[in-house]
C-alpha cells in the first residue's frame, strides 16, 4: 500500500485497542498522549496499562470469548498475537467503515502508525509502508540526535508571531 500521509487529530476520538502487552502499550500511549479516548480490550493487561486505567486515563475491558464489540469506535488498533482474531477484527472494521491498524500485519491495515520524531510542535513521521519498522525506528533515532531540542522553542515562538500577525490582518 502506498499511503496518503496525514496527521489525524484524535483528540476526543473514541479508539479501541485490542491487546494487552507491550505493543498495545505503545499504541495506547501514543493515542493517550494525543487526547484520544481509549478502551483497551484483552484477556490480560500489562502493568502500565493497569496503572493508566487506575489513573482514569483509559478504560480496560476483559475479552470474553471471541466476541468483538466496537461500540462507537472511530479508530481501531489490533495488537494481539492471534492472527485469526486480528483478521476477524480487521474485516469487521472494514464492514463498519472504521479505520484499522493491525500491528505487524501491513496487509490487514488501512493505515500505518509511523515512527515519530517530536521536538515541540515539529513532528516528523517516518513510514516504510510496513516493510521495515526497524529501519523506520533507526532513522527516527538518528534524526532525534541531529535535530536540536531548541527547534521546538523556535517553532513555538514562530507560531506565536504568526498568530499575532493573523489577528492584526483581520
Amino acid at each position: 500500500m502506498r499511503g496518503y500521509p496525514l496527521f489525524l487529530n484524535v483528540k476526543g476520538v473514541s479508539c479501541r485497542v485490542f491487546g494487552g502487552g507491550e505493543v498495545a502499550e505503545r499504541k495506547v500511549k501514543t493515542l493517550l498522549d494525543r487526547g484520544a479516548h481509549v478502551i483497551c480490550v484483552s484477556r490480560d493487561f500489562s502493568e502500565p496499562l493497569k496503572q493508566w486505567a487506575r489513573r482514569g486515563r483509559l478504560r480496560l475491558e476483559k475479552m470474553r470469548g471471541g466476541r468483538v464489540a466496537l461500540n462507537g469506535a472511530r479508530l481501531v488498533v489490533v495488537a494481539t498475537s492471534d492472527r485469526g482474531f486480528n483478521a476477524r477484527v480487521a474485516a469487521l472494521c472494514r464492514r463498519k467503515k472504521i479505520f484499522v491498524n493491525v500491528a505487524d500485519d501491513p496487509e490487514l491495515c488501512d493505515f500505518y502508525a509511523p515512527a515519530i520524531v517530536e521536538k515541540g510542535p515539529l513532528q516528523i513521521a517516518i513510514s516504510t509502508g510496513g516493510a521495515s519498522p526497524l529501519f523506520a525506528r533507526r532513522l527516527r533515532e538518528a534524526l532525534e540526535k541531529v535535530i536540536p531540542g531548541s527547534v521546538g522553542r523556535v517553532l513555538e515562538k514562530a507560531g506565536r508571531l504568526r498568530q499575532k500577525r493573523m489577528r492584526f490582518k483581520k
